[in-house]
This record gives structure tokens, sequence and C-alpha cells, in this order.
């Protein structure tokens, strides 16, 4: 099988990331944008050993529950891996991935997965959403699923998402159907604005440039809006203008409750910085489940919050923290851990990141909640199981680690621990499975529960309930 190959091929299932999985000749083929059923005419773009990844060039026979997506950049941005497909079957597939992923990697075949719990919005649910200006267009194919191709004959200059894989191109956004706040006009708005005054955005590769990112987030039930502009300090006389635009043009909207500058001068392609407030404050309050959350500009907060009630909810269901002491591993600014106090005995939340722990500390005294302790500590570095013995022995520890999963580091220390039950918390099924073959060694597993937390995408969030053998 060579690169450039034309095959028709018939999709037989979904692989975890949303791809359709065929097979020609024993060789596993994955097509991105493929349904099961389809029947298509695919190019290969890539040819390995194993395996092969093409592209669709036409549809011959389709899927029934496949349908047209609404958004113009669907197939390119990479934000959206689903909006082809009706919502019930995208949450077949997501339990499915979760399913296939326990007894692939696991080797767990008998537990109780139950149905996904379905997002209340399946569109404009997201709080946040951040956009990068970029000096490398990428243009898009009109096809709707598309492959796109990048090109030399466009000014450099964008505002978008990055590509998949691909830090260095970013995609002209001039619509997000994802993102709660509608974005369109203020998109527009600061593109001709910047485009006008010539400014330039920052290369990563030289380390040049003005505009890096737009931020906006959203707090539902205050109904606050946050604008953060991040540039570098290379302040030019137009790049003065378009600051003060900033100032007068968003401050005097009644659609923005709160708008900040940010000047980072880092080479991080991270946004942080030192903060200028223009306009309300830095930080937006959110409620859940009756507790107010103060989010600081680059803290990490659930983005959907329709199904981070429901998130928190099922963790307290599986804890049953009454009466018990408990660990909150990953706790970022106190989701968890302040619901959890609510019931539980006395709460221990341990972070790296020391904006979240403080932040936390922060939304634990605005909630009146004492029966709490946030800790800076690296749970991944070598002595954390010296560390956290210096703690009261938890009977129920949470974990929501990130996307990578639990470091072996902290994975040997809740092992020598030994909890009653643990929570484990997982936005990715795949390292989630790779960790529970390692703990279903001392705990039965009793439960699994999807929930959609990201709708129109392949991921999915699972909590695992555990209790020790």
């Amino acid at each position: 099988m060579k690169v450039e190959e034309q095959l028709r091929v018939r999709i037989e299932s979904l692989a975890f990331e949303g791809k359709g999985v065929a097979r020609y000749n024993g060789k596993i083929i994955f097509v991105k944008f493929a349904l099961p059923g389809d029947l298509l005419d695919v190019v290969i773009i890539k040819s390995k050993k194993d395996y092969a990844e093409a592209k669709i060039l036409s549809i011959i026979e389709s899927n029934p529950n496949r349908i047209e997506p609404i958004c113009k950049h669907f197939g390119t941005c990479g934000g959206c891996s689903f909006q082809n497909i009706k919502y019930s079957e995208q949450l077949f597939w997501k339990k499915h991935f979760v399913a296939d992923a326990l007894e692939r990697i696991a080797k767990i075949h008998k537990v109780e997965i139950n149905d996904v719990l379905p997002s209340e919005r399946i569109f404009n649910y997201r709080n946040k959403v951040e956009f990068t200006f970029g000096t490398k267009p990428w243009i898009e194919d009109v096809l709707q699923f598309k492959s796109s191709v990048s090109t030399n004959t466009v000014p450099a200059f964008s505002l978008g998402f990055h590509l998949p894989n691909r830090f260095d191109k970013t995609l002209d956004i001039e619509e997000c159907y994802l993102s709660y706040f509608r974005v369109n006009d203020l998109l527009s708005q600061i593109r001709q604005k910047a485009l006008e005054l010539n400014l330039r955005p920052y290369d990563l590769r030289t380390h040049k440039g003005f505009l890096r990112n737009l931020i906006i987030r959203t707090a539902r039930h205050k109904n606050q809006v946050l604008i953060n502009i991040v540039t570098t300090s290379q302040i030019s006389n137009n790049e003065q203008i378009f600051l003060d635009w900033i100032e007068s043009e968003l401050s005097n909207s009644n659609e923005y409750s709160h708008v900040i500058h940010t000047n980072n001068d880092s080479y991080s392609p991270m946004p942080q910085g030192e903060i200028k407030v223009i306009k309300g404050e830095a930080n937006l309050v959110e409620i859940l489940n009756g507790l107010n959350f103060s989010i600081s500009p680059f803290a990490f907060f659930q983005v959907n919050p329709y199904q981070a009630e429901n998130l928190m909810k099922k963790v307290i269901e599986y804890a049953e923290p009454a009466g018990k002491v408990v660990w909150d591993l990953y706790c970022g600014s106190g989701t968890f851990s302040l619901a959890l106090a609510k019931e539980a005995k006395f709460v221990y939340g341990i972070e790296i990141n020391s904006s979240a722990v403080e932040d936390a500390s922060i939304n634990a005294s605005k909630n009146n909640i004492t029966n709490v302790s946030f800790l800076a500590l690296d749970l991944h570095k070598k002595s954390v199981l010296a560390e956290l013995a210096k703690l009261p022995k938890p009977d129920v520890v949470v974990l929501d680690p990130p996307r990578s999963g639990l470091h072996k580091n902290i994975l040997n220390a809740i092992v020598n621990i030994l909890p009653k039950k643990i929570i484990y918390v997982s936005c990715n099924p795949t390292t989630q499975s790779r960790d529970l073959f390692e703990l279903v060694k001392f705990y039965n597993l009793l439960e699994i529960q999807p929930i959609d937390m990201f709708p129109q995408t392949y991921h999915i969030e699972t909590i695992a309930s555990l209790e020790i053998i």
C-alpha cells in the first residue's frame, strides 16, 4: 500500500479520536470524518507497516446517521470531530470508546458502564475559547471532509485556532459554535482593526511581533464576559493606538463586563504575564451547585458548566464523603474539594499550580468552608509518598489528573497508602484504563459513569468508582 494510492473501502467502526476504521487486504486504514457503514473512495496519505491513514475522495454510500455540519470550519480547525454525526450516535460511540479501552488496555471485561450522561447543550457550551494570532495562515479546502493546504500568497496574519499537530499554523476563524459567547462579531472587529494598523502577530520561531492571544471567558450565572488581549510589550505608535482602541471600544460596550490586557514577553506559547485591568475585575465568578468559584484569567476551570454540576454530583455520590477524610489530588481551584467538604470530616486539596491553590483557598473563604486545606505539591516527584504521609490517612481519594493520566510516582504512593475508596475522574479513557490495570490489583472496579462534557468532539469524561478488595 503506497502513498497516493486510491482505494474503495467500507468503514467498519470508529476508533478513539473519531477516525473511521477500514480494512484492506488485512491492513487497517484510519480515515478522518468517516462513519461506520460508509462506502468510500479514499486516497492513502500515510502508510506504515501495521496501518495506513487515508482521506476521503468521495462518499459512495453514506451512514444514515451522517448529518451536515453547521460550522464552515468543520474538518479543518480540529475543534470538532463529530459535527457530522447525530448527537445520539455520538453518545453511542463515546460509550464504545470507554468500553474498548477498558477491555484492550485494562483487561477489564466485566464492569457496569452506565449510558453516557448527555449534555444539556450540544452547542454554545464552552465558557472559554482561546484564539491565537499567527503569521502563517492555513487556507481551507472547500470540501466538507477536507484536507487543507497552505499557501504563501496570503497576508501573514491570522486570528483563530492552531491546526492539530501544527503549532506554527493558525486557521483564521470567523465563527465558532462551541463558544457560549457569540464570538463572530468580536473576531471580525479585532481582526479588522489589527489589519488596518498593520500590526504584526507574534512569531513563535523568531520571537518577534506584538499580538499573541485573544481569550474569551464567560460565567453564566452572573452573565459575565471577560475579554483578555495578550500582547508583547513592544509598543510602537500603532500598537499603542490598538490598545487605546481596545480600551475605548470594548470598555464602552455593554456586551463585555470584564476587559483586561496581559503583557507576555516570555518565549512560552502558554498565555501568561502581567495583567492590567481595563474594565471590571480580572476574575470571574461562577456558581456551581450553590458554590461560588472565583476564576482567575489563566486558571483551569471546567469548560462546560452545565455538565460540571452533574460531574460534581456524581463524584459526591460515589465518594460518600460524610464524616470521612478525603484527599482531592489534582484539585485545581477546588471544584470537587469544596463540594466534598460540605459533607466530609476534612478535605485536603493538592495541586502543583500555586496560583490554582491560591484560587482554591479564596473560594473556600468565599463559601465559608473551613474543613478544607489546599497544598501546592508536585505529585510527580519521587518524594511524593513521604510528603503525603505527613497528612492524615484518607478514607477516600479523588483523582482528576491531566490527559496523560497518573504519573508512576503518585500511582505507587496510592497503592502504598491504600485508601478504602478511589474516585478516578478522567478526560482520557486510554490513560485511565492504563492506570486502572494497576489499580484493580488492589481494588474492585464497581462502576464507570461516562459524562459528555464535550459534545461535537470525540472527547469523553469518565468517573471510575473503586473500592478496596
